[in-house]
């Protein structure tokens, strides 16, 4: 979308847009520099987290099997117990990888994107300002 340059029509207002767009630019490069933080550690932890994820699974998978095949007896109630555990293992653990595992990365990488977009065109707007105040008088 095209900037109304037209619309400043002294070098105050050309600097008043300038100064309100950089503090949008600073903080957007504070945000991007904070997402690639996020996105980096979350890369880090994703691969142990998706092992921890499947050794949980195969527990989960390896009780059922066993419960099924147990009559009613203590170790059968332990074993229900342990499988209660054990969902409730996994369920943090899948938790922990929307947070900070492969699906993290996959936002952060998409926020990212979204910012340098917005950063892209925040840099044009600014130069678009700047060269519309050297066309205007002094004042």
């Amino acid at each position: 979308m095209a900037l109304s340059i037209a619309l400043l029509t002294s070098r105050t207002d050309c600097d008043k847009v300038l100064t309100k767009l950089s503090d949008i630019k600073e903080n957007l490069e504070f945000r991007q520099i904070s997402l690639t933080r996020s996105k980096d550690n979350a890369s880090e932890r994703a691969s142990d987290i998706d092992a921890d994820l499947a050794a949980a699974e195969a527990e989960v998978e390896s009780l059922i099997a066993i419960i099924a095949a147990l009559p009613e007896s203590a170790t059968k109630t332990e074993m229900e117990n342990r499988k209660v555990r054990a969902d409730y293992r996994l369920f943090t653990l899948q938790q922990r990888k929307a947070q900070f595992g492969t699906t993290a990365v996959i936002l952060y990488e998409s926020e990212l994107d979204e910012i340098e977009q917005r950063l892209f065109v925040i840099d044009g707007s600014m130069s678009e300002v700047t060269t519309h105040k050297a066309t205007l008088p002094a004042t």
